[in-house]
């Protein structure tokens, strides 16, 4: 569970780090004050995903 401010953070500081690639792997569903969002984000760059995109990349890796 992320709170979508601090997914702002993270997405800040892989910016400042010159935005290298990330391969997503670390997934977690936003909270936005407690109540659950549909949004998934990258815990390593802060990329924001749907639902639908979450479930398409973990049929694509075999999850």
């Amino acid at each position: 569970m992320v709170q979508i401010s601090d997914v702002a953070k993270i997405r800040q500081r892989w910016i400042d780090a010159g935005s290298p690639a990330c391969e997503r792997h670390n997934l977690d569903q936003e909270f936005h004050l407690g109540a659950r969002d549909t949004d998934w984000a990258c815990l390593n760059c802060g990329e924001e995903f749907s639902r639908q995109e979450v479930r398409a990349m973990r049929d694509a890796d075999g999850n």
